[in-house]
């Protein structure tokens, strides 16, 4: 854990005396208590930062509040060593702790760092999914322990990071993986993985670690989840959440939404069998055209994404899960939270790329420091172009703006990280655009029907599936 002694006295700084014996409880009801106290804290701070709109503000706080309640909610189920890191991690190290650094370095550079860093230490898989973003990543690069360890010091010493997420390929078949979880006991892992490795042994032992939590992907029904990750996949993937569940390790999901599995992964029926086996929270993201054999078709069209939005909006306030929309939740997080404005991609070359679907980069982690290549120059002009649009219900450079993205490229010289990663600039860039001026109508249209007919009278059409 960060120093014990360092969080008193941060704690004691705070006027939050109080909170300090708590975070030794084994008591859930003492620990949320404690949660509430600081988190009340992390919302003053994010008020008095705050540069947006009132609106905007609501619904970031009404964010930070939704996470406590996840929190608080799931708490009583987790083993002692989860309740214990999950308070200690987030609330005091990510959230509360790492003021100190992140105000320090807003006083030396003019910005705050990113929140978290999305790493993948290696793009090694034992599946073959069809449509994988990360399929062309090439597959005999890894970072080792000593580099994942070097960047994740920098981060918390120079950043205050706390937060990092871990994907690939499949991290669990990354060596090392469990060993660095164990080292940097102060930082809350979330990592994305297929959870077909997940048996009850492992289970366990995240478990005992407290400060793992696995995002599981899945892809709907049993039909569209074996579908995609082969067969057999949707019964692996359940046995693994129940795995999780028995031992009391916060877990989730992670849903890619296509054109195809739509009605599937929007169901209310599909979210209580993840609810049932024991999932807390969970990511949705939209197809991208990149990566393994990419197909426009499944890309969904622009009423389901925003039957999507509104259906991730229905299930925050009427299912005990917490959901969200790496693409749809803009306006919550005042648009993109890319190109290190709150996160980046560091890949298993060590190149540093703005977001895990945007694969392009200048600078590698192996050649500068974490910190030079944030304060690059096309990161630096693509954070100064934030956000791209006044509806931050269309935050994203890539699909939303699409010639936001072909200009840095092109005006920085940036690369591709893998072969055909231009064609997101180049033989698909059309109709990319033109997807992004369908989705802009489909929020107008929305938005006059809604002015006209009364806001509880209008929902999404998705009679243009599939087109």
């Amino acid at each position: 854990m960060a120093s014990l002694s360092r969080i008193k006295n941060y704690l004691l700084a705070k006027g939050l005396e109080s909170v300090v014996p708590m975070l030794s409880s084994h008591s859930p009801s003492t620990l949320i208590t404690a949660m509430d106290k600081l988190r009340q804290v992390g919302i003053k701070r994010m008020t008095e930062q705050h540069k947006g709109t009132p609106e905007e503000l609501v619904m970031r706080i009404d964010a930070a509040n939704a996470f406590f309640e996840m929190a608080k909610r799931k708490l009583p189920h987790l083993s002692r060593e989860t309740q214990k890191k999950l308070v200690n991690n987030m609330f005091v190290n990510a959230i509360n702790l790492g003021d100190e650094k992140r105000d320090e370095y807003f006083a030396k550079h003019g910005e705050y760092p990113p929140f978290f860093l999305l790493i993948s230490p290696s793009m090694a898989c034992n599946l073959r999914c069809f449509g994988c973003y990360a399929w062309k990543h090439p597959k005999s690069k890894s970072l080792s322990f000593e580099k994942m360890d070097e960047i994740i010091t920098e981060a918390k010493e120079d950043m205050g990071i706390y937060f990092i997420s871990i994907t690939g390929g499949e991290p669990t078949v990354w060596e090392p993986l469990e060993r660095l979880i164990q080292k940097h006991d102060d930082v809350f892992f979330q990592m994305y993985t297929h959870g077909m490795n997940i048996d009850d042994a492992m289970a366990k032992r995240f478990a005992e670690y407290g400060n793992i939590y696995p995002a599981i992907s899945i892809e709907g029904s049993e039909q569209f989840t074996d579908a995609r990750r082969g067969e057999g996949a949707y019964k692996r993937i359940l046995e693994a959440m129940d795995n999780l569940n028995r031992h009391g390790v916060l877990f989730g999901f992670s849903i890619t939404h296509t054109s195809v599995n739509h009605e599937s992964v929007t169901s209310g029926d599909f979210m209580d069998t993840l609810i049932k086996h024991g999932a807390a929270f969970g990511w949705y993201f939209q197809y991208i055209p990149i990566g393994r054999d990419p197909e426009m078709s499944l890309v969904p069209s622009p009423e389901q994404r925003l039957e999507r939005r509104e259906v991730c909006k229905n299930l925050r306030k009427e299912k005990p899960v917490l959901v969200y929309d790496f693409w749809n939740d803009g306006d919550a997080c005042q648009g993109c939270i890319a190109w290190g404005r709150r996160y980046v991609h560091i890949t298993a070359q060590g190149l540093v790329e703005p977001c895990v679907f945007v694969h392009f980069a200048k600078d590698s982690v192996h050649d500068k420091s974490l910190g030079e290549i944030l304060r690059s120059d096309a990161f630096r002009y693509m954070r100064g172009r934030q956000p791209f649009t006044t509806d931050l219900r269309a935050p994203c450079p890539q699909i939303d703006h699409p010639k936001e993205l072909k200009t840095v490229v092109e005006k920085f010289g940036m690369v591709p990280t893998h072969e055909g990663a231009e064609n997101i600039v180049t033989e698909h860039h059309e109709i990319i655009c033109k997807n992004a001026e369908a989705w802009k109508k489909c929020l107008a249209d929305y938005d006059k029907a809604k002015a006209e007919l009364g806001e509880n009278s209008v929902k999404p059409s998705t009679e243009a599936a599939g087109d």
